[in-house]
């Protein structure tokens, strides 16, 4: 497939900017930890066209999933495996069938890998463990996720994502706060409910992190190359830390998530600054820096660690910040590749040729001092 057809397949998806933002995310990462992606013999036999679209569009890109096939029907995985073979290597897809035991061993996953890094999509059919009950299936899924240090698990569904009776699709199941409720309530279909018990539990086990995605063939593109995603991102859920002060904070950590954030080295005592308050993530995957100036809050810096953009950490800083900061304002550079995002999230942005400065929560008569104090900062980064 021509890149010129899959760029502007791309840009139709969403903000090219978002696009541009999880290619260079996802191209960072090792090239088996893109992502594991279970089909189920009904996707296989509904939705096999689009789903095998996706896969070009991916495979056109340089990435390369694993397809799992049979991860809840596994009597025809065989079957349903070799049709998504063939249709890919009719559209000169390299694809590999990997045959699997009923047990995942380490020269087999190394057999993935090398797949993989040929470029070749591996076809992997759970058809041997059928007479397994689905949680050793799901600790086969579990074993390979952990030996490909796999970021992202793609359960693809015939509805938008995980549904309740009557009500649209649930985009984001934070495990901390939102597992419990979901599952008391009994609004979730019986398959749904039993995905996200199984879930939460592939989540918990795997010994780095992942997140867990339910979404249509339709919307995966859009899901995997979107801030707003399409289907429902299911994810550990982040503590936050508030510190008043750099003081109580690991300092090396701090400038090494910040310079992870924005690809820069920070200038010299721009952590001396006496900052009001610092929300941390309890591992340093994610800080918001908030200054008091003459003229209101400022945030002067929102960085999410690279390798953990996407996976929601972003949201729940946001989330806790204007808990205590209902308003502030800050300034971002027109390239910045999130600028959507704070749009979105902000009241008004004013745009200048070397920044945006957005607020929320600001009267009219603070918004001017506002950009006139956020131009007139310092720039904190090397050149």
């Amino acid at each position: 497939m021509e890149a010129e057809i899959i760029t502007r397949f791309l840009e139709s998806v969403g903000q090219k900017a978002d696009v541009d933002l999880y290619l260079k995310l996802f191209r960072a990462q090792k090239k088996e930890s893109f992502a594991v992606i279970c089909a189920s013999a009904r996707i296989v036999q509904t939705a096999l066209d689009p789903f095998h679209f996706d896969l070009r569009i991916l495979s056109g890109l340089g990435l390369t999933p694993v397809v799992v096939v049979g991860l809840f029907e596994p009597r025809d995985a065989d079957r349903q495996a070799a049709r998504v073979h063939e249709w890919l290597l009719e559209d000169q897809v390299p694809a590999q069938i990997v045959p699997l035991l009923p047990a995942l061993s380490p020269p087999l996953i190394e057999v993935v890998r090398e797949t993989i890094h040929m470029n070749t999509i591996p076809l992997l059919s759970l058809e041997p463990s059928r007479d397994a009950p689905l949680e050793a299936r799901f600790a086969l899924l579990r074993e390979l996720v952990t030996g490909l240090e796999s970021r992202k698990v793609v359960f693809l569904s015939t509805s938008a994502g995980l549904v309740r009776d009557g009500l649209p699709h649930i985009p984001v199941v934070n495990l901390e706060s939102d597992y419990d409720r979901l599952l008391r309530g009994g609004t979730l279909t019986r398959q749904h409910a039993s995905l996200l018990r199984h879930g939460k539990q592939l989540i918990d086990l795997t010994p780095h992190r992942v997140t867990a995605t339910v979404v249509n063939p339709l919307q995966l593109l859009r899901e995997l190359f979107t801030i707003n995603g399409a289907g429902t991102l299911i994810r550990k859920g982040s503590r936050v830390e508030s510190h008043r002060g750099i003081d109580s904070l690991d300092r090396a950590r701090l400038q090494a998530l910040i310079e992870s954030a924005f690809g820069r080295s920070l200038k010299d005592g721009v952590l001396d600054r006496p900052f009001e308050r610092i929300f941390v993530e309890e591992n340093y995957l994610g800080a918001a820096l908030l200054l008091q100036t003459p003229v209101g809050t400022c945030l002067s810096k929102f960085a999410v660690d690279r390798q953990a953009q996407g996976e929601g950490i972003g949201g729940d800083l946001w989330s806790v910040m204007i808990r205590d900061y209902p308003s502030f304002f800050w300034r971002a550079r027109p390239t910045n590749p999130i600028s959507t995002w704070y749009l979105k999230n902000g009241d008004g942005v004013a745009r200048f040729p070397d920044w945006h400065v957005y607020w929320r929560g600001l009267t009219v008569d603070q918004i001017e001092p506002a950009i006139r104090q956020a131009l007139a900062a310092p720039i904190d980064f090397v050149d």
